[in-house]
């Protein structure tokens, strides 16, 4: 969302509807976390994601739409995610390579250690002993 607020701070027509672009994209991505997060409450009635291991082990179409949710918040190139960063960094680095160097890193790689590390033990993770393990899979 600060990515975003940075484009529209720019002033160029054309980063403001990469701007737009990229808060459809966002309202996408977090509405599918939503989803996923009530999905999980209604199958295991908990909304914790570090109480929660071995979704993959016990449900495993809900597993691999969580690694989809994942692959399309790090914006890997094909994604619209990438697309609208690569124009927000490309813009960036006319103005200040520097600080946009340093964003980079902090949005790409800070930002996507700290929210796939939790999902990716909710997922992989050695199934609790207390966990419901004839939860309903996605259909």
């Amino acid at each position: 969302m600060n990515l975003i607020l940075l484009m529209l701070l720019l002033g160029d027509s054309s980063v403001a509807i990469c701007a737009i672009v990229f808060s459809a994209a966002h309202a996408f991505l977090s509405s599918l976390m939503f989803f996923i997060v009530d999905c999980i409450y209604r199958r295991f009635h908990s909304r914790s994601v570090y109480s929660i291991q071995g979704l993959l082990h016990v449900t495993p179409n809900l597993g691999i739409i969580i690694v989809l949710m994942c692959v399309l918040y790090s914006g890997l190139p094909g994604t619209i995610k990438f697309s609208c960063e690569f124009f927000i960094f490309s813009t960036l680095m006319e103005n200040s390579w520097l600080s946009c160097i340093f964003l980079m890193f902090i949005v790409n790689v800070l930002g996507l250690i700290g929210f796939s590390k939790p999902w990716f033990n909710a997922i992989f993770g050695l199934p609790n002993a207390h966990m419901n393990n004839h939860a309903l899979d996605l259909s």
